[in-house]
């Protein structure tokens, strides 16, 4: 299935020709998402759900005061889909809400499971979908189809939220504590968002000078006049040279000193952000950790960083957690092959994709680039892997 103006979706996805969403083709009930994980046992959750109509923000209103920032102040929808939230641990027992971000055209919930439930995850959010949904109609003054023995297609009910819903399951305090104030600051990034918009347009198609008369083709989001700054130099660090301090089971320890920390990554990695400071955008593909500790002390200085990414942005994608404000400053493009389309879930980096993008950075920066060495892959094959993932 294809919708015109967009990319092939990938078998079982479509996009949608109002939103341009990728969704699904088949919505499956969500008994259980996560595999060996018991969506009927407790858990905590941050959930996301939509509108069916997005472009209609009938949730609320976007505002904004100097004292008091953004804020969405609530339709009288979106007040009553507050107060089915606040019901929910009446429903369910053991059931508790621990945050709601409610947005013009979607909301979020934080929700603490306690005790194991009779149904799973999905029942939960279904019943609380469904009671929203009889309340508006009411709301509208409209009857269920049901109640009067016609169809939905005669009867011709409006549908108010969009099918199925994403949660993410949030295994310690911290995770809880960062989803509590992903929510808190949802307003905030809406209302940069749309100030910035030519910051958060994901391009399909951004023709990139890579020398000697060729060009590539990339799907971008952020910056794209950063390309045009006086130099652009690679950041490239072998794993040898630097390496996070991580626990026992490779969670990495903030706050401690790295495990390794060469002179050689010191000395590239103080003349790269010397550079920087005096106007150098830095280009990355942050595949190995000293390339991404490059990008974050850069980040940290207000410089600014093209980074590579091996699969494209979905439509509606924005970038996550402290890249969203790094991109609203200006300070971010992010870029991926147009032969590498963008794709639900993650996407394992492969030493292949390493050295694709690696071969892109040198050819992106130009005089900027550094030598690469790549073992056990003949240069030619990178060249030709790299040519076909930017071609047109």
């Amino acid at each position: 299935m294809k919708s015109v103006g967009f990319p092939v979706a990938p078998p079982g996805w479509h996009y949608d020709e109002d939103t341009g969403a990728l969704m699904r083709d088949v919505i499956h009930r969500m008994g259980r998402r996560c595999r060996n994980w018991d969506y009927r046992g407790k858990g905590v959750y941050q959930i996301t759900i939509t509108l069916d109509d997005r472009r209609s923000q009938a949730l609320g209103r976007l505002g904004h005061e100097e004292k008091r920032g953004a804020f969405v102040e609530l339709s009288e929808l979106g007040r009553l889909v507050e107060g089915v939230l606040s019901e929910l641990p009446n429903q369910w027992l053991g059931v508790e809400v621990l945050g709601v971000q409610i947005m013009p055209d979607h909301l979020h919930v934080v929700l603490a499971v306690r005790g194991r439930q009779r149904k799973p995850l999905g029942a939960i959010v279904g019943s609380f979908k469904s009671k929203a949904t009889s309340r508006w109609l009411d709301l509208l003054g409209r009857t269920r189809p049901s109640a009067i023995g016609e169809s939905c297609a005669s009867a011709r009910v409006p549908k108010l939220w969009a099918e199925g819903y994403v949660d993410t399951i949030l295994f310690d305090e911290s995770a809880v504590a960062n989803a509590l104030a992903y929510l808190a600051d949802n307003p905030r990034r809406l209302w940069e968002k749309r100030a910035h918009p030519e910051l958060f347009t994901v391009l399909r198609d951004l023709s990139v000078d890579l020398g000697q008369g060729r060009i590539g083709h990339f799907a971008a989001i952020g910056n794209h006049y950063l390309l045009k700054a006086h130099s652009i130099l690679q950041v490239q660090c072998s794993r040898r040279f630097f390496a996070y301090a991580r626990d026992a089971k490779g969670v990495i320890q903030k706050g401690l000193p790295p495990r390794i920390e060469s002179d050689e990554f010191r000395a590239a990695a103080e003349a790269l952000l010397e550079e920087a400071a005096h106007g150098a955008v830095l280009i990355s593909p942050c595949v190995s950790e000293g390339e991404r500790e490059i990008a974050r002390q850069a980040f940290v200085a207000g410089h600014k960083v093209i980074t590579l990414a091996n699969k494209g942005f979905s439509p509606l994608y924005k970038p996550g957690g402290r890249l969203f404000d790094h991109c609203a400053a200006g300070n971010l493009l992010m870029l991926a092959p147009v032969g590498w389309p963008y794709l639900p879930g993650e996407k394992k980096m492969t030493r292949l994709d390493a050295c694709v993008l690696n071969r892109l950075a040198q050819l992106v920066s130009g005089p900027g680039a550094v030598d690469v060495v790549y073992k056990g892959i003949a240069p030619e094959h990178v060249d030709d892997f790299a040519r076909r993932a930017v071609a047109g």
